[in-house]
C-alpha cells in the first residue's frame, strides 16, 4: 500500500503546482499581456510560455532538492 500512497501524494503534488501556475497566470500574466500585445493569439503564446517556464522552474527545483526529498522516503 506504501507505492499506492507515494503515488497518490505524487500525483496530487503536481495538480497542486499545475494549478498554481494556472492561478499566477491567469491573476497576474494574462492582464499584463493583454496589456502589452495586439492579439489574443500573442497574449496566449505569453501565457503558456510562462507556465511552460514555470514548470521547468519546479523540475529543477525538485531536482536540486532531492536530498531534502529523500528524507521523506522512509521505507
Amino acid at each position: 500500500m506504501k507505492a499506492l500512497d507515494d503515488i497518490l501524494f505524487g500525483f496530487f503534488i503536481f495538480f497542486a503546482i499545475d494549478r498554481a501556475i494556472r492561478l499566477f497566470t491567469n491573476a497576474i500574466v494574462e492582464p499584463w499581456a493583454e496589456k502589452n500585445v495586439a492579439t489574443k493569439r500573442e497574449s496566449d503564446n505569453i501565457k503558456l510560455g510562462t507556465e511552460f517556464a514555470l514548470l521547468v522552474g519546479a523540475c529543477f527545483m525538485i531536482y536540486y532538492s532531492r536530498g531534502i526529498i529523500r528524507h521523506f522516503n522512509k521505507t
